[in-house]
């Protein structure tokens, strides 16, 4: 027990500082000196009778080869630079389509205000409830010609209100829609 006491007060301190300076952990640090020096306490019976003079070149050498296997473990997790880049760009494309998205959305709604009452129904029945043009005339009591009609003048109508949006819409289309 002496003998380990000695080896203890002569060598920890040393081995503490060069762990210490590559394992930011004071609790590891000190972990690792502690299980080196009890590892070698434990084969101290097959170390050489003439190794006394080659203790703390032995401490040292085993301590460094201690931290790089925990260095090696607690490798943190890391993703290549092409993944981090196109992640930045796949949520920064997702930001922008939720704003762009959000002004065509104002943009359509006030223009769909300009269509009369009629043509208005016409084209929300079939734009956004997607029902058929027969359909469309069997629920309003309508002939398919006249929805038809409706629809083709609703859609002008909205072309030539958006025209001014063009440019947006296509860029829409090509940052997002590939």
């Amino acid at each position: 027990m002496r003998a380990y006491n000695e080896l203890f007060d002569r060598y920890a301190k040393l081995l503490y500082r060069q762990a210490a300076g590559y394992v930011k952990n004071a609790m590891d640090a000190e972990e690792l000196v502690m299980d080196l020096l009890f590892n070698l306490w434990q084969k101290r019976g097959h170390l050489q009778p003439d190794a006394g003079d080659n203790v703390r070149a032995y401490l040292m050498q085993a301590m460094r080869n201690r931290i790089i296997n925990y260095l090696q473990k607690n490798i943190p997790a890391t993703n290549s630079i092409d993944m981090l880049e196109e992640n930045k760009l796949v949520e920064s494309r997702q930001a922008d389509y939720s704003i762009i998205l959000k002004d065509m959305d104002t943009v359509y709604r006030s223009k769909l205000d300009k269509l009369s009452p009629q043509r208005l129904k016409v084209f929300k029945l079939s734009r956004e409830e997607n029902l058929s043009y027969a359909e469309i005339a069997q629920q309003m009591n309508l002939s398919v010609n006249t929805v038809e009609n409706y629809m083709v003048s609703a859609l002008s109508t909205m072309r030539e209100h958006t025209k001014e949006y063009q440019p947006l819409i296509s860029l829409l289309f090509f940052f997002f829609v590939r």
